[in-house]
């Protein structure tokens, strides 16, 4: 697997792990704009499902609220990706 695939595969798995905000995401020159969709889109569900665990008590004693947090920047980072798209 050449280089390019893997930091892909790793970004895809986990891009908090890349990316400290979802606008470096966007301002990464090596993604095309579908793979900064897709990453942005991943890093979404793995937050919503780390809430929905913390909602059911899966995790109790923890404060969501700079995941919450993450979950609004990423929304927005992917809202001005689709604008671009729709350009």
């Amino acid at each position: 697997m050449n280089q390019y695939k893997a930091k892909s595969k790793k970004v895809m798995l986990d891009p908090g792990d890349m990316y400290a905000l979802p606008e470096d995401v966007l301002k990464d020159e090596t993604l095309s704009e579908e793979e900064k969709r897709k990453i942005l889109k991943n890093w979404s569900d793995e937050i919503q499902h780390l809430l929905e665990s913390g909602a059911e008590n899966m995790l109790p004693d923890k404060n969501f609220s700079s995941e919450e947090e993450l979950l609004q920047q990423i929304s927005k980072a992917l809202e001005s990706s689709n604008k671009k798209q729709e350009i």
